[in-house]
């Protein structure tokens, strides 16, 4: 009899966890946060005095806010499978470094710098998964699983600049870059998402069968992605952790 009211509640508890959760769709809309800094410089050539001289850019960007928008369905028993549109833009200050050669020596170049502002580094994924949910109580539940992340990268560069002499012959002794050219580049990548979350029901009830719930969780989606520059392909890392919360609709 004792083992029997033992038992009870542990048999009860094990049902709990396993059984199937009742809604079976949701939709949640919520932003949050990507971690992360990254650093490159893009460096481009041209031809002047008969030399060749280059233009270097040097760009800091990554982290910053996230929109997080998506949604799921009951697939079977309790494995979800969802989706997540997620956004984050940066936007870059470029450091640009010019060596641009002498008129009349060889190899004595000049250097001339300028910094510029307002370039952009944009970030937009569909990240789709597999979650499998673990009921926590009557009014939580816990996911976590995986799947592939397809991110289309948008990246400013600096690629080109006017040189502008600014002392007389015969010593040309500095030189100015001015009318800095941008150029855009994107591409879309494919990487593995690892992620959790942790759904809380609130006391709301929406009709008959619907549940307003609060979701935090967490996302690991990054990579590097080929960018070309103005003499080749430029290595642009991208993602990182994501940290998130959203208000959930489930039916």
């Amino acid at each position: 009899m004792i083992f029997g009211l033992l038992l009870t509640p542990a048999m009860a508890s094990a049902q709990s966890s396993s059984s199937p959760i009742e809604q079976r769709v949701y939709i949640q809309v919520g932003g949050g946060a990507q971690s992360g800094s990254h650093t490159l410089t893009n460096t481009s050539t041209f031809t002047i005095y008969g030399e060749q001289g280059t233009i270097a850019g040097g760009q800091e960007y990554g982290g910053g806010a996230l929109w997080n928008i998506g949604g799921g369905f009951r697939a079977w028993k309790n494995l979800h499978l969802a989706l997540n549109f997620t956004r984050n833009s940066d936007s870059m200050d470029t450091a640009v470094v010019a060596r641009v050669p002498h008129p009349l020596f060889l190899n004595r170049p000049r250097t001339a710098t300028q910094n510029i502002g307002g370039l952009k580094h944009e970030e937009n994924g569909f990240h789709l998964a597999a979650m499998w949910v673990i009921p926590v109580g009557d009014d939580m539940q816990f996911a976590f699983g995986g799947g592939p992340s397809f991110v289309t990268v948008k990246h400013d560069f600096a690629t080109d600049a006017r040189v502008v002499e600014q002392d007389a012959a015969p010593n040309f002794a500095t030189v100015a870059i001015q009318d800095i050219t941008l150029t855009t580049a994107d591409k879309t990548a494919t990487t593995v998402n690892l992620g959790a979350e942790l759904t809380y029901n609130l006391p709301f009830e929406l009709g008959e069968t619907g549940r307003l719930g609060a979701t935090v969780g967490f996302r690991y989606a990054g990579g590097t992605v080929n960018l070309p520059g103005s003499t080749g392909d430029v290595d642009v890392k991208y993602g990182g952790a994501q940290f998130f919360g959203a208000l959930r609709v489930s039916f």
